[in-house]
């Protein structure tokens, strides 16, 4: 599959044909259409496999967030695991141009819209849980519904992810401003030293 996401970054994935995909790779065509159906199906793969890659790399760092215990403050416990999100190799530009690719592809073509969409859906209720897990973790709440949160939190990732494109690093800072903006300690739970009410 990396050898996939290489050739529709550099031709996007109308302009790619299997038989770049199968030279790229070493696969024989016969190889490849024992793994897909064709190329639709490659990219709908390679979608779920990016957000599913990206939704473990956030589980893993909420997980180290947890395994420390206690002590950091809200601002420092959001910088940490956007630092981890930040390690986890997804800001290269290869990457960041395949993913463009994939999502424009999967909205032209009518046969994807409605997979790319219930899997996307799926995700979004995975997201759902491990935030409020990380929220009660660092004793947040939003400060309006979770759903509506959620839609700005996702809107600034992806305009992250969009601007490296042309910096060539992920920047974190709107995202964790947006994030401790969103939230405010949870009712009933003791400030941190040090840490102001948001």
């Amino acid at each position: 599959m990396a050898a996939a996401i290489a050739v529709f970054a550099e031709r996007g994935v109308i302009g790619a044909s299997v038989e770049e995909i199968c030279e790229a790779a070493g696969f024989t065509r016969g190889a490849f259409y024992s793994n897909f159906a064709d190329k639709d199906a490659l990219v709908l793969a390679l979608i779920e496999q990016g957000i599913a890659e990206e939704y473990a790399a956030a589980e893993r760092a909420v997980a180290e967030l947890k395994a420390q215990g206690g002590g950091l403050t809200a601002t420092a416990a959001v910088a940490q695991v956007l630092g981890r999100l930040n390690l986890g190799g997804t800001g290269d530009r290869t990457s960041l141009l395949a993913q463009q690719e994939l999502l424009l592809y999967a909205a032209r073509v009518a046969e994807l819209r409605a997979p790319y969409q219930a899997f996307v859906d799926a995700c979004r209720a995975q997201v759902h849980a491990l935030v409020a897990d990380a929220l009660q973790f660092a004793e947040l709440e939003f400060t309006m519904p979770v759903e509506l949160a959620l839609d700005l939190l996702m809107g600034a990732h992806d305009q992250m992810h969009q601007r490296a494109l042309f910096s060539g690093e992920l920047d974190p800072t709107a995202m964790h401003a947006l994030i401790m903006n969103l939230t405010r300690p949870r009712s009933g739970a003791a400030l941190h030293p040090g840490e102001e009410s948001v």
